[in-house]
Formats: structure tokens, C-alpha cells, sequence
């Protein structure tokens, strides 16, 4: 039987899960359709490895604290994979900027979870061979790879076994490729109230071991998202879940690769983020500022952390995804369902603008937006009042 771990991207800031509706799903204390999301799993008995970002935490902390509960008091069913504070494009990041990241992600993780892997889960599989090195550094287990991400000429370059990657300075670390066509299935699962899709998927999978990547907004977005997540859940058939750490892999040394192979980490396209250049004049903006991010003020940090994130673009640059649902389990037809992008865009200009006028000495323009008791302000409210106790 084939032993599959089930990594889930979560990320808040999602580019189409609109902040208002997030917000929405943290209330109502252990009733919040979040807990009732994680409780899922301890009723199903489904191990599941959370990738949540810092910045997720933080309004689960802030909206949600019940949540934390149902986390920690179940460590037979959640294991968390180290993320960044801000789901952001590394690739553009700066190495100060990325630690940074990085460190206050970590740091909110260690504080949410009773078992967390050391693997890093890197935001859209984006990472420079320099960030690969300061992983390595600061003690990573390893990190993971998405061949499906990548170009049609590029995916067979990418090892299809655990490996060592190599990053700068002769430094390796390793590397764990996921099955994206597992992807695939899981959301055809949910789409189609067709759990055998996901059975047939993990069935053929030839290997004892794979690892599975999804987002985990699916649930909050979807009509019915929590019976589709249960449907799918409860028709699991085939496979075994673990958790990262109860696998055992040897990882192929770059020397024992195929000549074909790349032994770095493959370079992600960024076209899809800067598709018609819309946000060219804001990268610019916010280049200019990173120079020294770790001297930020807390209220600094809250508002560069928000800009950074890569949904920022993805809600300005890429068209609202269009997908095709039963409306109920059984149902004869399919419909059509748009997924609209959020005001993500606007959001990181109102961050940005406010992040410039902090800088310039405007001390009361940030007290004046989280007063102002809109989602967006009291998102940021929130994950203020979280960094200012995390860094105590």
C-alpha cells in the first residue's frame, strides 16, 4: 500500500479568497467553519501536514484562538512544514528580506503546533539557489520541488526521487519532489463529489512513498466547501497518510543524478505574476525600501510583510479562474463557477502607501487606518497586535 503525505499550502492572503470572507470563517469561536475545517480531520482520522503562513497565524491567533486548541491537543493528526511570515515571491526578495520572512514564520509556527517538521514549503515553489544555501545554514531538513510548476521542457530535468539540490557557496540540502498530478485529482475530488478520482490517482502511483501538495483554501472558496472537503475525506480509500516525519528517504547525491537532471533548484517563471508589467511601478516602490527591513518599526514590518505578498499580483495579473462544479453529489450536470480574484491589488497599494508615509515621519497615518474598521484594517489591526507579542 502506498504511504502518501498530504502537504496543504494555506495561505490567508490567497488571491482569491476575498478578506472579508476570511475573516468571516475565523468567527464564532469553536462553531468558526475554520475549527470545523480542522475538525475534519480528528474525526476522520486523517493525518494532514499544515503549511500555514505566519501571517494565517496570526489572525487564527488574533480571531480564532479556539483553533490553536484543536491544533495542538491532536498532534496524531497535525504536523506542520515550516513557511515564510508573508506568502511572498522569494525570487524577488533580497537575502535580508528572506530571512526576515522566513525567521518570523518559523517563529509564529513553533507557537501554533505541538509537532512541526523542519521542512521548508516554499511559497509558489519559488526559491533562488541563495535562499537554498541560507536554508541549509540555519539547519533545514529539506525542501520541496514541483516539476508540474515548471515548463513542459523543464519537467523532465527535475528528479522524480528524493535528492541533495545544491545551493551556493557548495552548500546541499534535501529536496523532496511532489506528484502533482495528485493536484489534479484532489481537486477533481471536491469539483466533482468524485472521491474515486483521488482513489484511481493514488492507486496508480508506482512508488511507496509520494507526497501530495494542495492549497488548502478550497474549503472556503467552493460552494459547499466543507461537505465537498467531507465527501472527499470520508470516500479516501486507497493509500495510508504520514506525516513527513515517520518517512525515511535516501536522497540522491548531485553526483548520482542522470546527466539530464538538474542538480540546482529549478528557476520558477515569473510570467505569470508580471504578465502585462500592471505592477512594474510598485515592485520598484517596494525594492527601494527593503534595503534594511530587519530596522523596520512594527508597524513598518506589518505593512511591508502585507506588501510583499506575492497575491498582490496574482489578483492584479491573472484572470479569475473558471471551473466547472456539480451543485450537489449526484447531481447530473456540472456548472460553471467563477472564483473571482480579490481586491488584493488594492490592498498592497494601501499598505504600500502607508509603509511610504511611515518611513517619511507620518506617525499618525497608520492609528488613523486600523481605526477605520474595514476588513483590510482589521486584518492588519490583528496581525499588528500578533508581531508586537511575537517579537517580545
Amino acid at each position: 500500500m502506498t504511504r502518501w503525505v498530504d502537504v496543504v499550502n494555506f495561505n490567508a492572503d490567497a488571491s482569491c479568497l476575498d478578506t472579508a470572507r476570511w475573516l468571516s470563517a475565523l468567527e464564532g469561536g469553536e462553531e468558526s467553519e475554520f475549527c470545523r475545517w480542522l475538525r475534519l480531520y480528528v474525526e476522520l482520522g486523517r493525518k494532514i501536514v499544515l503549511g500555514l503562513t505566519g501571517a494565517t497565524i496570526a489572525d487564527v491567533e488574533i480571531h480564532n484562538p479556539e483553533a490553536k486548541g484543536v491544533l495542538r491537543e491532536n498532534p496524531a493528526i497535525f504536523e506542520a512544514v515550516v513557511r515564510p511570515f508573508s506568502h511572498d515571491i522569494a525570487l524577488i526578495r533580497a537575502s535580508k528580506g528572506f530571512s526576515l520572512n522566513l525567521e518570523l514564520g518559523a517563529r509564529a509556527i513553533g507557537g501554533m503546533f505541538s509537532r512541526v517538521s523542519q521542512f521548508y514549503l516554499p511559497p509558489e515553489f519559488m526559491l533562488s539557489n541563495e535562499q537554498v544555501a541560507i536554508l541549509a545554514a540555519s539547519g533545514y531538513a529539506g525542501i520541496f520541488v514541483n516539476a508540474s510548476r515548471l515548463a513542459s521542457d523543464m519537467r523532465a530535468r527535475v528528479p522524480d526521487r528524493p535528492y541533495q539540490v545544491r545551493g551556493l557557496g557548495g552548500t546541499r540540502l534535501p529536496c523532496l519532489p511532489v506528484r502533482g498530478r495528485l493536484t489534479d485529482a484532489y481537486l477533481d475530488a471536491l469539483h466533482r463529489y468524485d472521491p474515486e478520482s483521488w482513489n484511481d490517482a493514488l492507486r496508480n502511483c508506482e512508488a511507496d512513498t509520494v507526497v501530495c501538495w494542495r492549497d488548502g483554501e478550497s474549503a472556503f472558496l467552493l460552494p459547499d466547501g466543507l461537505e465537498r472537503e467531507r465527501h472527499w475525506l470520508a470516500g479516501e480509500r486507497c493509500g495510508k497518510r504520514a506525516f513527513l516525519s515517520q518517512i525515511e528517504s535516501e536522497y540522491l547525491a548531485p553526483e548520482s543524478l542522470a546527466a539530464e537532471h538538474l542538480q540546482s533548484y529549478p528557476v520558477h517563471s515569473f510570467l505569470a505574476w508580471m504578465k502585462e508589467f500592471r505592477m512594474m511601478g510598485y515592485l520598484g516602490r517596494l525594492h527601494r525600501m527593503e534595503t534594511e527591513p530587519h530596522t523596520f518599526s512594527t508597524e513598518q514590518l506589518v505593512l511591508w510583510l502585507q506588501a510583499i505578498n506575492s497575491d498582490v499580483m496574482s489578483a492584479v495579473e491573472k484572470r479569475s479562474p473558471q471551473i466547472a462544479l456539480l451543485p450537489k453529489a449526484g447531481a447530473d450536470a456540472p456548472i460553471t463557477h467563477t472564483l473571482f480574484r480579490a481586491e488584493r491589488g488594492f490592498e498592497g497599494e494601501e499598505c504600500l502607501a502607508l509603509l511610504e508615509r511611515s518611513l517619511e515621519g507620518d506617525a499618525g497615518a497608520f492609528e488613523r487606518f486600523i481605526e477605520r474598521g474595514e476588513p483590510l484594517s482589521r486584518k492588519v489591526r490583528g496581525r499588528h497586535e500578533y508581531l508586537r507579542r511575537l517579537n517580545k
